[in-house]
């Protein structure tokens, strides 16, 4: 299997591959378990230390929000400004559902078409290591674009570009140091806070990061 394009890696998830995932995404409270298991703390914890000071009536995009998730533990938080883009439109159903109260477009990233409105911070979980390194560059362009201020990842972590076999699936995953890919495009970038979570298991680490422009 060869997904260097754009539209493969989209087929790819808007396939049998990306329902089975939604399945396995499951709850808010799913996902905190699994994380607290695999690391010892929890994605909700992990957002309220990246997230409390912020205004809670600022604009904050998810891209690639998948069944609404992050969004749903910032919601939480007090956050209202609240948008969410996904392309696989099953996980939108469930998203809207789910959270009604946030907005919810159905889009990739690279055919996502703003109107000129930008946001004021712009965040992706998970999402960048899905990109084949060919695109990449193109799509760390898109999220600074779509920034006002504020730039959030939280992605797998590693000092060089490795790719991974995702459920024996080749051509979907990447691990990078994905922080220094955004200093590298943008010197305009300033890193307020950068974390990297250490997993139980030896050696395993996912990042978080978070710049202003």
């Amino acid at each position: 299997m060869n997904l260097n394009s754009s539209n493969d890696q989209h087929n790819f998830w808007l396939g049998s591959f990306g329902d089975e995932y939604i399945q396995r995404t499951g709850s808010l409270e799913k996902l905190n378990s699994i994380y607290f298991n695999l690391t010892g703390t929890s994605l909700s914890k992990i957002f309220e230390n990246f997230f409390s000071d912020f205004d809670k009536d600022m604009t904050i995009l998810e891209l690639g929000c998948n069944v609404g998730i992050k969004l749903e533990i910032l919601k939480n938080m007090g956050f209202s400004n609240l948008t969410g883009l996904e392309m696989n439109p099953k996980a939108l159903n469930i998203a809207k559902k789910n959270n009604p109260e946030i907005n919810f477009i159905n889009s990739s990233i690279e055919d996502f078409d703003p109107n000129g409105k930008t946001f004021d911070l712009v965040f992706t979980y998970g999402v960048l290591i899905h990109q084949h390194p060919s695109n990449i560059e193109s799509i760390i362009s898109k999220i600074i674009q779509l920034s006002k201020k504020f730039i959030f990842g939280y992605e797998y972590f590693s000092e060089n570009l490795s790719e991974i076999k995702y459920r024996d699936h080749p051509g979907v995953m990447w691990k990078q140091n994905y922080s220094n890919l955004f200093e590298k495009s943008n010197s305009n970038l300033t890193i307020l806070k950068e974390e990297k979570i250490p997993y139980k298991e030896k050696g395993l680490f996912d990042q978080a990061y978070l710049f202003e422009k």
